[in-house]
This record gives C-alpha cells, sequence and structure tokens, in this order.
C-alpha cells in the first residue's frame, strides 16, 4: 500500500467501516486503493457486495501494516 493511500484510508475511515452513500470521487478513490493492492483492474461499481469486499480488502491490509 502507497503511502498517500494509507494518509488517506485513515482520514477517511468512517467512509471504510460504515454503510453510507457515497460522494463524487469517494467510491473511485476507493477501487483505485483495492487495485493498487491487489494488482487487479477491477471497475468501479455501486455494486453493495462488491463496495464491501473492496472495502474489507483495504482494511485488512491496512491493518496489517500496523
Amino acid at each position: 500500500m502507497r503511502a498517500e493511500d494509507i494518509v488517506w484510508v485513515r482520514n477517511n475511515m468512517l467512509l471504510l467501516t460504515t454503510s453510507r452513500r457515497y460522494e463524487v470521487g469517494e467510491l473511485q478513490r476507493i477501487f483505485d486503493i483495492y487495485n493498487n493492492i491487489t494488482g487487479e483492474k477491477k471497475k468501479t461499481t455501486s455494486c453493495g457486495r462488491c463496495v464491501t469486499t473492496v472495502k474489507n480488502t483495504i482494511l485488512h491490509n491496512y491493518k496489517q501494516l500496523l
């Protein structure tokens, strides 16, 4: 995980730990971080299950770095 991704996750922890409607760009940033971590090219989607899986992967990687 890149340093700027770590800072973004730390500053936006509520986005990753709660269920809510996302502002423009928030989902894109979340999927960008996920793609950076996994090397995948997953497209941004509003599918609830997909978003939850992506958020959980980001949180898991973030917690491993602490």
